[in-house]
């Protein structure tokens, strides 16, 4: 004896439920998007080193990555001044590389040494700072997706 079920509907509930997936991805990737500038600019605003160029707040980028529901975002930086002022430094003896000695500019001329004895930079993680100030903001701009998608 054989039962014989007959589903109606099925092909409209697998077309909606692929509608929602990539409702889904479409939203998460917007919204790692969204998370990412955000840290960014608050690390760029938010920071305690003086900035003479603007280039260790210009060198903080952003990058998301992967597709459906493995998103990743990244903020961080490959310049090494923007690496030394978040990590810091010890302090180091600073010699010229290829010049008999160092000059820097003063008020009234010039200052010139054979070595120099850097006191270090104290660090300052702005990059993760920024980013544990968002990330309430974060968290619930994700659960708000699953919530209304779920």
């Amino acid at each position: 004896m054989s039962i014989r079920v007959r589903v109606v509907g099925a092909g409209a509930l697998a077309t909606r439920l692929a509608h929602m997936r990539q409702e889904m991805q479409g939203r998460l990737t917007e919204a790692m998007n969204i998370s990412v500038r955000d840290v960014q600019e608050q690390a760029r605003a938010d920071h305690r080193f003086t900035t003479r160029t603007g280039e260790a707040e210009r060198s903080i980028a952003t990058e998301v990555k992967g597709r459906g529901m493995n998103v990743a975002g990244t903020v961080g930086t490959t310049r090494l001044i923007t690496i030394y002022l978040h990590q810091g430094t010890k302090p180091h003896t600073i010699v010229p590389r290829s010049k008999q000695v160092l000059r820097w500019p003063t008020g009234s001329g010039f200052q010139f040494a054979k070595r120099v004895q850097h006191p270090g930079t104290k660090k300052d993680p702005f990059i993760f700072n920024a980013a544990d100030a968002e990330e309430p903001k974060i968290v619930s701009r994700f659960d708000r997706i699953f919530d209304e998608l779920g």
